[in-house]
């Protein structure tokens, strides 16, 4: 009962997350990220994926890596 639960809850998360994503942002931001989402054929978590890694390659590019200790 437990995992069916917390499966739930994950899938809430998931829901919000993806539908109120944008919240916060200027009408024009909004229709342009969706416009270019649908541009793709992503959905909002691919999209949203496809973002954050477009962005760590532009990081990785500027900010040279420091070495672990």
């Amino acid at each position: 009962m437990a995992e069916a639960e917390g499966r739930a809850t994950s899938s809430l998360a998931r829901v919000i997350i993806e539908n109120f994503f944008y919240v916060g942002l200027p009408p024009q931001m909004r229709m342009a990220l969706g416009e270019d989402e649908k541009r793709l054929g992503m959905n909002r978590r691919d999209y949203i994926n496809h973002l954050l890694f477009e962005r760590i390659r532009v990081i990785e590019k500027r900010v040279p890596a420091k070495p672990r200790k």
